[in-house]
């Protein structure tokens, strides 16, 4: 034996360490160095307890820190750790299968020594193990659930694919079957060994059929029957039982001790009266093959942390371990010399398990219209976010150069961009988890109830940069009761912006005038309408081949990533509340802070002079009206409002209301505004908006009374309207008295 502390400076250094950390005996530190490693023995005293201990953990155990694998002593965390003592209980939960006769080895970590050593360096091991000493001497080793016991510490596993529940329900289900058959897809080649274990329980007369309709001649991947036992008594079983188990002998002793060795028997008996074979591919001459599952009915249902589980606490109780036994051709399958190796089962990729890594809610069905640059990026973040249902409608057909931004291949070309979503949807997940459905279609053309009846009961998200598309949005709002989540980008890919319209919320073209209205306080919304002002032309065509022209502009896949990363944080966020999430990234496309602007409903009001029109309102420029009123009563008071106007959808969208101008003078009956535009305020919005938000009328209060128009409100409305005429501007008036607000409209 070596003393570390006169070792290699790293080895001295962690030898201080561990001396120096709390119940370490540090005159008991031993390093031995072999060829196949170096372990470190040392004494640690376990906490005393107040009651008498309900194992037997000593006040003093020699435990052994073992580096193989290529780990190092003072550069990593140990491979796995053991106590010296023989006689140490291995009646003890959260403990790793050694083999039958091996040392007491503890699961100190579900993920592995290695992360928490990388963390918190040696300190962190020994933390783990003093907590293992103590819940072992306090029973409490299950206070948080069973732990399935790991795999052998020196096996080298068979990964494969497993569902766990589905084992769980069906044991419970069926309790006093005891046994059931299926079968799993058995691959063994040079990559590595491969077993995919099917969830469907068959009937031992399908099994021929089911195995032959994977056999075909020549496949190397070959289909094996499973056995499934469990106890038929639900009586639980407190001890460790799945050993490092390697051999049939010892696989059937593991039976005997959990009391299901007849149940398997009659499994294997069903199997060989139906001329079951177990052949499977092994190189280099064949072989048979089969994979055993085990259950034990535990104390307490397995800990909430591993995934995949049964959602029953009572299901949950049956632990589980999968074996692949292999057999030469000539020998029987259930023999002695049987090779058994443990399988670690991966969850099959589903919308659960993505869910479950990506920590996100259940994700409600999608209608995705658009599946262009920024739509297939946002399809592609939410299938491997958990999405299982989902619409794609987009008329476009995938070329070449589309394949610099999309989540597509060269085998989508000159096909709908909707395929690539599906060959990406059929690649994340089985057939039987997910919906899906894509359709070639054009939304503006498409009728508005043709475009309800496809989209009803679902999370819209519109990903064009098609204005029409935009006011297809809001034509279909009125006629059916969805979200609306809209993203797209603006400034030459250097402003992502995305809507969130719940069904009672703002119309979109509004929502657009108050990204607008906010140029003056969001520099970034400044700068792209600055932008396109001095750029009114829009990007340059794509000139290609004979003539082939599409509009675009030059911008690299990871700018889109970046806007379709906050969109997909904002729709899997709280798309109850109506605003907009901006996200600006400098001339290099990196990011600077993305934004909400909420957005609160509009005000909705309808002219009695042009009943065919609308007048919305926002709850700020309401806001301004209401509080202006309030603190001139008993005076009347007024200002100018500024906002949009669409003739085609006889709107218009007021965003600012201003307090009383400048030169305005006000009494309890009469009001005589000042001129327009004489404020910073105003001369700002009309700037930082290049025009875009402009004057389009004013508004004064009605201290006592109603908000109908009076005559000398009709003069002067008639007077403006003189002016209006000239350019064919709508005349608007806002008249707000007590609780209640009027629009009066006057048409070129």
């Amino acid at each position: 034996m070596a003393d570390p502390s006169g070792g290699a400076y790293a080895h001295r250094l962690e030898a201080r360490r561990i001396e120096s950390s709390a119940a370490v005996v540090g005159s008991s530190l031993d390093l031995v160095v072999t060829d196949e490693g170096e372990v470190l023995e040392f004494d640690i005293a376990s906490e005393p307890t107040v009651n008498p201990p309900v194992s037997d953990i000593r006040d003093i155990e020699r435990i052994c820190f073992v580096y193989r694998q290529g780990r190092r002593f003072g550069e990593t965390a140990p491979s796995h750790v053991l106590f010296k003592r023989e006689d140490f209980p291995r009646d003890l939960v959260h403990l790793c299968s050694t083999g039958p006769g091996g040392p007491a080895a503890p699961c100190l970590a579900l993920g592995g020594l290695q992360p928490l050593y990388e963390r918190a360096g040696i300190e962190a091991v020994l933390e783990r193990m003093r907590k293992f000493l103590r819940d072992a001497k306090t029973g409490t080793l299950t206070a948080d659930g069973w732990e399935p016991v790991p795999f052998g510490i020196d096996q080298v596993p068979c990964h494969g694919e497993v569902i766990p529940h589905l084992f769980q329900d069906h044991a419970l289900a069926h309790l006093g079957d005891g046994w059931a058959l299926g079968m799993a897809l058995n691959v063994e080649e040079a990559e590595g060994r491969f077993v995919d274990v099917f969830p469907q329980v068959l009937r031992p007369e399908d099994m021929v059929g089911a195995l032959g309709h994977h056999n075909s001649p020549g496949k190397k991947r070959r289909a094996i029957p499973w056995v499934f036992v469990w106890p038929t008594n639900v009586a639980s079983e407190g001890e460790p039982i799945f050993d490092d188990w390697r051999i049939g002998a010892e696989l059937y002793e593991g039976m005997k001790r959990i009391g299901v060795d007849h149940a398997f028997d009659t499994a294997i008996g069903a199997l060989l009266k139906h001329h079951i074979d177990f052949s499977c591919h092994r190189e280099p001459i064949g072989g048979k093959g089969l994979v055993v599952v085990l259950g034990v009915w535990r104390p307490v249902p397995i800990m909430r942390e591993f995934f995949g589980y049964s959602d029953d606490p009572e299901a949950r109780r049956l632990e589980l371990r999968a074996f692949r036994v292999s057999q030469d051709t000539g020998k029987e399958i259930v023999a002695p010399d049987a090779r058994v190796e443990t399988i670690v089962g991966d969850y099959p990729g589903s919308p659960e398990l993505y869910r479950w890594v990506a920590g996100v809610d259940v994700i409600p069905p999608v209608a995705l219209i658009g599946a262009g640059a920024i739509g297939s990026a946002l399809f592609n973040h939410l299938a491997r976010s958990g999405l299982n249902d989902a619409l794609v409608l987009d008329h476009d057909r995938m070329r070449p150069h589309n394949l610099t931004r999309h989540t597509a291949d060269t085998a989508s070309l000159y096909q709908p961009k909707g395929d690539a979503a599906s060959r990406l949807m059929h690649g994340l997940v089985r057939d039987w988890s997910r919906k899906f459905e894509s359709l070639e279609r054009d939304v503006t053309m498409s009728p508005v109830d043709e475009l309800v009846a496809s989209v009803e009961a679902r999370l819209v998200i519109d990903a064009t940069a098609d204005e029409r598309v935009r006011q297809r949005m809001d034509e279909l709002r009125t006629k059916a009761d969805v979200t609306i989540v809209r993203s797209e980008m603006f400034h030459d890919g250097r402003l992502g912006i995305t809507f969130v319209v719940p069904p009672d919320g703002p119309a979109l073209a509004d929502m657009m005038n108050m990204l607008i209205a906010s140029a003056p306080v969001d520099p970034a919304v400044a700068a792209w309408l600055e932008h396109e002002q001095m750029h009114p032309l829009g990007p340059d065509p794509l000139l290609a081949g004979f003539g082939c022209t599409s509009q675009t502009i030059h911008l690299p896949l990871h700018a889109i990533e970046q806007h379709a990363s906050v969109a997909t944080a904002t729709i899997l966020g709280d798309r109850t509340q109506p605003g907009i999430a901006i996200n600006p990234v400098d001339e290099r496309f990196r990011p600077t802070g993305s934004r909400w602007l909420p957005v609160e409903p509009f005000t909705t009001l309808v002219p009695a002079t042009a009943p065919d029109w609308t007048v919305r309102i926002s709850a700020t420029a309401l806001k301004c009206i209401t509080k202006a009123r309030a603190q001139a009563l008993p005076s009347e008071t007024g200002g100018y409002l500024y906002g949009a106007w669409d003739p085609t959808q006889r709107t218009i969208t007021v965003t600012t209301a201003t307090p009383l101008p400048p030169s305005s003078t006000a009494s309890a009956t009469s009001l005589q505004l000042g001129p327009a535009g004489a404020t910073d305020e105003e001369r700002r919005l009309v700037l930082k908006t290049r025009g875009r938000i402009y004057l389009c009328g004013t508004w004064h209060s009605h201290p006592n009374g109603s908000a109908s128009m009076s005559g000398r409100d009709y003069t002067t409305m008639m007077e403006h309207h003189a002016r209006d005429v000239q350019t064919l501007n709508p005349t608007l008036l806002v008249i707000a008295a007590d609780g209640e607000v009027q629009s009066h409209l006057k048409l070129p």
